[in-house]
């Protein structure tokens, strides 16, 4: 019986002039590309409570701004549909969709670093309690939020790890 087996794969790539030979390149690290934007990332302030939790997931991964040489600007924006029914025909369940349209511009020279869009979904069970039901959808919201904070990151991460 045959198999995957992750040590064999890895040694094979080792004895083959490891990762590295074939174009891998760690984003992460000390010597990572993406150690230019730890701590250097600035982002707009948050006005709302989706703008403050993807503020804390982007500072989380890249760490707040202490000598800001990128400004990340971005747009949240969401939506939600009821995608289940009772046989009363009552709402029982929400779907929530997000996109974050975002711009990583360098800050001395103006240069657009990074821009695009990312897009993400979530989803809530509606409760007859008026404080289940409110958690659940702070809770719903939130989760959207972050998982647009990190497809953000990745997408900033993937341009910067191949640049330069």
């Amino acid at each position: 019986m045959s198999s995957f087996n992750r040590r064999s794969f890895l040694m094979t790539a080792t004895a083959f002039g490891g990762l590295a030979g074939c174009g891998f390149a760690p984003v992460y690290g000390p010597n990572g590309r993406a150690s230019v934007l730890r701590e250097a990332v600035e982002l707009t302030a948050p006005d709302t409570r989706e703008d403050y939790t993807f503020v804390r997931a982007v500072e989380a991964q890249l760490g707040a701004a202490r000598t800001p040489r990128f400004k990340l600007d971005y747009k949240i924006s969401t939506d939600e549909d009821s995608i289940g029914l009772t046989r009363d025909q009552e709402i029982n369940r929400y779907h929530v969709t997000g996109e974050v349209d975002f711009t990583l511009t360098d800050q001395a020279s103006g240069t657009v670093i990074s821009s695009g869009k990312v897009t993400a979904f979530s989803a809530y069970s509606a409760s007859e309690s008026t404080f289940a039901a409110l958690s659940a959808t702070r809770d719903a919201y939130e989760r959207l939020t972050v998982q647009l904070a990190d497809k953000t990151v990745a997408k900033i991460l993937a341009v910067v790890g191949t640049s330069g």
